[in-house]
């Protein structure tokens, strides 16, 4: 019974971890105060496609291993952190 509580929000927070993810790499794509290069923005564009498939395929298989989850924390933390230094003029 627990078990399949912990996995199902250990699932739901990875999916908002890709969507954050998703999200702010495409508020990157489209910043016009970030002066990044083409490349880096279709990497960027790229890195939102992916991370939207991730959540996706995360909600349809209704599962994530822990260290999928990890991953997806970390990388939303990043994109948080990066996204704050940039709001405050910083970057």
């Amino acid at each position: 019974m627990y078990e399949t509580i912990y996995i199902t929000v250990q699932a739901a927070v990875s999916v908002v971890c890709w969507l954050i993810v998703a999200g702010g790499a495409g508020l990157a794509v489209f910043a016009t105060s970030i002066h990044d290069t083409t490349l880096e923005r279709l990497a960027l564009s790229a890195v939102s496609l992916a991370a939207t498939g991730q959540a996706f395929r995360i909600v349809s298989a209704g599962w994530i291993d822990g260290g999928s989850a990890a991953l997806a924390l970390a990388i939303a933390g990043y994109v948080v952190a990066v996204t704050y230094k940039h709001v405050r003029g910083e970057g």
